[in-house]
């Protein structure tokens, strides 16, 4: 199995896996700031992640062209879920459900497949975790930037 047939995996199954996700964040109990957002823009939110496994992160590995494109867009992420109020831990939290969903996904259509594909699906998911290390870094990133600046003008307006 290749690493773009693994891609194709998550890219197929990217409606069950949005679905799921969305689920498990409205019925996981320390996840309570997402409740207030709606679902399509919660759906919308998860599958944006989904797609940059399928579509960026081959880009990313070969080329290294959009690690600076990730890692801006991460950023505003973090700015935006600061900016509504959602806590960053909630927000990373939300980040490892996806990971662990994709895994899960991916594990099990390697079981149902023939042969052995664990090196390759191994390998895959090692980079899929790259991934999502990147983004948790730049979406801390973003998010602590509105916090000190926060806090800056607190203090200005204090003095």
């Amino acid at each position: 199995m290749t690493f773009s047939s693994l891609a194709e995996i998550i890219r197929k199954n990217e409606y069950f896996l949005t679905r799921d996700v969305v689920r498990e964040i409205r019925q996981t109990p320390g996840i309570r700031h997402y409740r207030n957002t709606a679902d399509n823009s919660l759906y919308d939110r998860v599958n944006r992640v989904l797609y940059h496994i399928y579509k960026r992160l081959p880009h990313w590995l070969r080329h290294g062209v959009s690690k600076h494109t990730l890692f801006s867009l991460y950023s505003e992420v973090g700015r935006q879920r600061h900016r509504e109020g959602i806590p960053l831990e909630e927000l990373i939290q939300v980040l490892f459900l996806i990971r662990r969903r994709v895994f899960r996904c991916i594990s099990e259509q390697c079981a149902l497949g023939r042969g052995d594909h664990s090196v390759p699906a191994r390998e895959f998911l090692a980079d899929v975790n790259l991934l999502f290390n990147h983004i948790a870094r730049a979406i801390i990133s973003g998010y602590l930037e509105c916090t000190s600046t926060r806090k800056k003008s607190v203090k200005k307006q204090r003095a």
